[in-house]
């Protein structure tokens, strides 16, 4: 225990009972776990099978299963270890009869879940709207994961939900007739095992006495739930977290189960470890200043020894385009080592532009959490048009395409298509065009063959001397392709219509360049293309969500996009939540970097087929302090002020906002105030607004007026 500081020694020794750790990025989290599993061992003499150690994701529960092989005898290890959902699956496999269902089930992953639902909408009534599966499944799971049901009494608020609720009872009893459970039952089943048969709760209650969790703040209300059913009794919690690093409301998890730690659990240990060993402090000053202007926080300020390092650089570009290009230039001139570079963004479309910079110069990269752009199925499927617009002997591109939109000509027909091409030796588009008098096939088939032949020969017609970008455009109204997708069961449509018109824009932007037609453009595509063939193993920049960095580490980080609208993500927040979740992404991304951090943004942005000009810079921007960042343009364009807090009048008096005030925001409209917490600079007020919306506002900050003090 030697080398841990006095604060991961603090909390890998706190007495028994209910621990909280607040680990700030970069300070050792994992390691307070595993020395506090050695220590519970070695010094306090419990035995390994009383511990259980609970976190997110298989890579996580890894990492950490070989860090305690390393810390402690193997042979005496006999911990649980693993995710919530495998720690349910251990339990369930043992305890489901209980439930009256059998031990020996099956789970059904995502392609199960789907057949199955398609199956159950096509079978609904006739008097009820026929939904998306796929909108039916998340219906469900976002009720499962909040460990609720619908109310099946209860009149629905839209005409879909009649639909969505057969369909919940539909979906279960089929699940049950099948012997089968879907992901979000191994919690949800898990928790009503506990919480309905005191009989299995006590028993591991008794089996696991010190219950270990990592990464509490993104516990869901089930997880959430399973610790306190497994804790009742001894008490004996540990959970890790940072509620400064809460960026996945949308999955399920809720910050208040480590706000409320405290209140859960009034007789708490709270530990903060604010010492990161990862990022320099020009890094920890600008992620400092940001996070720190959250209202729901327990309060951290990371800190390091390491004052080497730069300034965190600012690059104000005048374009997209401008941007991927000062990327790449920056990492070149620094001669950083590609795998040491990591280039974060916000949503996955801004990962084309990074891409073709970074294919122009030959640096290899990766792509984690997406696929590369030209290599989305949408893509792949237009590119197929267009190359047998080019070459009609392109067999391969018909076949992906000779179907796709459905057009009537199945499976049959293409096997009876290629037999005819391989006794006449002779290619699929010249069988197809043969094929009108063929009375052997149905005549839909023929009919269909015939529309797609003469849609490929007008289509080329105009390919010889045309614009690239008009006939994609054509292509895609002729084949009828993004109606296709739109009406497609995929959850990610609009996703894919984006990526489409992002490709419609790569093609115009070949025109405006000068190219040449439809065979220079594959040619280059082709180039391009070659990155599929370079070593996996290979050292490569890294490209990714702001998501998916979460755990992970580089030396140097380029964060981009920081515009109102792409960071934060949307232009009007409904709730404070939602912005505050998105400046603990911005605080994530950045503390990602150990050595270096660049922040960028774009005067001008083509989004989704538009040119966005005079786009506002990021408020993170401002956050982030001017003074802390170096700016990186060649003019040395000076860093943007920071702008004001949005304030429509003077701070109230301390006191004044009592519990039935009547008050006036100057975006949410009127509202009651429902308590106060704090005091001073740091009073915070919940508000529920007329609309039947609530929030949390720091009350010297927020837009407030008080219209009347408290009523009778």
């Amino acid at each position: 225990m030697i080398s841990l500081n006095p604060e991961q020694q603090a909390a890998v020794t706190a007495p028994d009972g209910p621990n909280l750790v607040l680990a700030g990025a970069g300070s050792g989290k994992t390691r307070v776990i595993i020395e506090r599993m050695a220590w519970l061992v070695e010094e306090q003499g419990i035995d390994p099978r009383f511990i259980l150690a609970l976190t997110f994701t298989n890579k996580a529960a890894a990492e950490m299963k070989e860090r305690r092989q390393q810390r402690l005898d193997v042979d005496r290890v006999a911990s649980w270890l693993g995710t919530f959902h495998s720690f349910g699956l251990f339990l369930l496999r043992r305890e489901m009869e209980v439930l009256g269902r059998k031990r020996h089930f099956t789970i059904f992953d995502g392609a199960d879940q789907l057949s199955l639902m398609k199956r159950l909408v096509k079978d609904l009534p006739s008097n009820l709207e026929k939904v998306s599966p796929r909108d039916a499944l998340n219906w469900i799971s976002r009720l499962k994961q909040d460990v609720e049901g619908p109310d099946m009494d209860a009149e629905p608020e839209e005409e879909e939900e009649k639909s969505y609720r057969h369909l919940w009872t539909a979906y279960h009893a089929a699940l049950e007739a099948a012997a089968a459970v879907d992901f979000d039952d191994l919690l949800v089943l898990t928790v009503k095992i506990l919480r309905d048969h005191p009989e299995v709760r006590e028993k591991y209650q008794r089996r696991y006495r010190h219950v270990l969790i990592d990464e509490y703040q993104d516990t869901n209300r089930a997880q959430y739930l399973i610790a306190r059913f497994l804790c009742e009794g001894h008490g004996n919690i540990f959970a890790v977290g940072d509620e400064d690093q809460s960026i996945y409301s949308w999955r399920g998890a809720d910050i208040n189960n480590i706000l409320d730690f405290s209140e859960d659990f009034p007789e708490a240990t709270v530990v903060r470890l604010e010492q990161n060993y990862r990022s320099t402090r020009a890094i920890l000053d600008v992620a400092n200043n940001v996070v720190k202007n959250n209202v729901n926080r327990l309060g951290k300020k990371l800190r390091t020894d390491n004052d080497t390092g730069n300034r965190v650089g600012f690059y104000r570009a005048e374009t997209g385009e401008d941007e991927a290009r000062f990327v790449l230039q920056h990492i070149i001139k620094n001669d950083y080592p590609p795998a040491d570079v990591a280039i974060l963004y916000r949503t996955n479309n801004q990962a084309k532009l990074m891409e073709d910079a970074l294919l122009s110069k030959g640096l290899h990269y990766t792509i984690v959490g997406g696929i590369k752009f030209y290599s989305r199925k949408e893509i792949k499927d237009v590119l197929a048009y267009l190359r047998i617009l080019a070459n009609p002997d392109d067999d391969e591109a018909l076949r992906r395409i000779i179907n796709v939109p459905a057009r009537g000509i199945g499976a049959t027909t293409q096997q009876r298509l290629e037999e005819y091409a391989t006794v006449r030796k002779c290619t699929l588009l010249q069988v197809m065009r043969d094929i009108e008098l063929d009375e052997t096939l149905p005549g839909r088939a023929r009919k269909a063959s015939a529309e797609l032949v003469q849609l490929i020969d007008d289509l080329a017609i105009e390919s010889k001397g045309g614009d690239l970008g008009p006939l994609v455009e054509k292509l895609l109204d002729e084949t009828g392709y993004r109606d296709f997708i739109q009406q497609s069961d995929e959850k990610d449509y609009r996703t894919r219509l984006e990526t489409l018109d992002e490709f419609v824009v790569s093609c115009s932007a070949h025109d405006a360049k000068g190219g040449k037609g439809l065979l220079p453009f594959l040619q280059d595509l082709s180039l391009l293309s070659d990155v599929d063939g370079w070593d996996n193993q290979a050292p490569a920049v890294t490209l990714m969500t702001c998501h998916s960095a979460k755990g992970l580490e580089f030396d140097y980080v380029y964060l981009i996009g920081l515009e109102e609208g792409l960071l934060p993500f949307g232009v009007d927040f409904d709730e404070e939540a939602d912005l505050e979740e998105e400046r603990r992404l911005c605080y994530v991304a950045m503390t990602r970097a150990r050595k270096g951090l660049v922040l960028s943004a774009a005067e001008s942005r083509m989004i989704y087929g538009r040119t966005h000009n005079n786009r506002r810079l990021s408020r993170f921007i401002g956050e982030a302090g001017t003074d802390r960042l170096d700016p990186l343009n060649e003019k040395k364009r000076a860093a943007p002020r920071k702008a004001p807090p949005s304030r429509t009048s003077e701070p109230a008096p301390e006191g004044a906002y009592k519990v039935g005030t009547r008050v006036r925001h100057a975006k949410f409209g009127p509202g009651t105030v429902m308590y106060t917490a704090g005091s001073g600079a740091k009073l915070k007020v919940r508000v529920r607004f007329s609309t039947g919306r609530t929030a949390m506002l720091l009350a010297n900050m927020a837009p407030l007026e008080i219209v009347e003090g408290k009523g009778r």
